[in-house]
């Protein structure tokens, strides 16, 4: 099957990190597999820990050391596939000393039922210049950046162009919803909202090109039949426990096995990001694309300015309730 979006081994990563700051190694050992083939990596050049007698004990030795230690969880995606997991963090770890930013990597494999992890990966991010001498392009807003400039288009050469609707919602807060309902509840809660998008993706006959962190993108050929999932999506999360907002933008695409690429996408995602929590915004071209359609109402158009793509843009609220 192909890998999905895993609520279930965030939720078991974040409670990794929640036990590492503990004095008490019983959590942690909970967590972690009891193979001798676990591998953990740790910042300094000696910290590679064979098995787990090896990383236990010298993780309860640096407990003592550190003193505690506390981690707040800046972005974190994980991913399943069959049999095994792996997840991505990013943190900021406090101690009595320090404030450093962090990043973790993990792969986890289901034993009797239950997600362990195998390996486990510590590091402490440094300057490009640092490591290779020279400075390199390293967000998605640099690139952007870089390719306006250039007049220059993102293209793929193994990939197809076409004309694509995006959609790009967001969960809006979703940090301080986990905060304040728990990871496992929250891992529930993500894990229904990803459904209920498949299944209106599915049914306006769109694809899921991918879910990033707690927003999704999503791919339609018909402009009309991506507003009207976006609206379902709305009316399908009013109860909901959290907000929703989403970006619409029609444009040229270039199509690969397993993503689509160019500067379509990127003000696909700008417009999702001035949309207000519970709206739903589409760009000029979409409007245009669209027009007129039995009970879909536009409000007043906005002027605005889109992060990393020169000028103004004309964007458009759909007044979907």
């Amino acid at each position: 099957m192909p890998p999905v979006r895993s609520p279930e081994i965030e939720s078991v990563v974040r409670r990794v990190l929640l036990a590492w700051g503990s004095p008490s190694q019983e959590i942690l050992v909970s967590l972690v597999s009891s193979d001798p083939s676990l591998r953990v990596l740790g910042f300094d050049a000696d910290e590679l820990w064979v098995g787990p007698a090896e990383f236990f004990n010298v993780r309860q030795a640096q407990s003592v050391e550190m003193g505690p230690i506390t981690f707040t969880i800046d972005r974190i995606e994980a991913f399943e596939d069959e049999r095994f997991g792996w997840a991505m963090l990013s943190t900021t770890m406090t101690t009595a000393e320090t404030t450093t930013p962090l990043r973790h990597t993990a792969v986890l494999r289901l034993e009797a039922g239950v997600w362990k992890v195998i390996q486990w990966h510590n590091s402490s991010p440094v300057p490009n210049r640092q490591v290779f001498g020279v400075d390199l392009t390293t967000t998605l807003d640099n690139l952007v950046s870089s390719v306006l400039d250039s007049q220059t288009e993102l293209t793929s050469k193994a990939g197809s162009e076409g004309t694509m609707t995006l959609v790009f919602t967001d969960v809006v807060d979703s940090t301080l919803l986990t905060e304040s309902i728990g990871d496992a509840a929250w891992a529930q809660v993500i894990g229904a909202h990803e459904s209920t998008i498949r299944r209106i993706t599915t049914t306006e006959v769109g694809t899921v090109v991918k879910f990033l962190g707690d927003g999704s993108m999503l791919a339609f050929e018909s402009a009309r039949a991506a507003v009207r999932a976006a609206i379902q999506i709305q009316t399908e999360t009013v109860d909901a426990q959290f907000d929703v907002r989403i970006g619409i933008h029609t444009g040229e695409v270039t199509r690969t096995a397993d993503d689509l690429l160019g500067l379509t996408v990127n003000k696909a995602a700008r417009v999702a990001a001035a949309a207000p929590a519970a709206g739903i915004m589409v760009s000029s071209t979409t409007r245009d694309m669209i027009g007129s359609m039995d009970g879909l109402h536009f409000g007043e158009p906005q002027i605005v300015a889109l992060k990393g793509l020169s000028d103004t843009h004309q964007i458009i609220p759909v007044d979907w309730d």
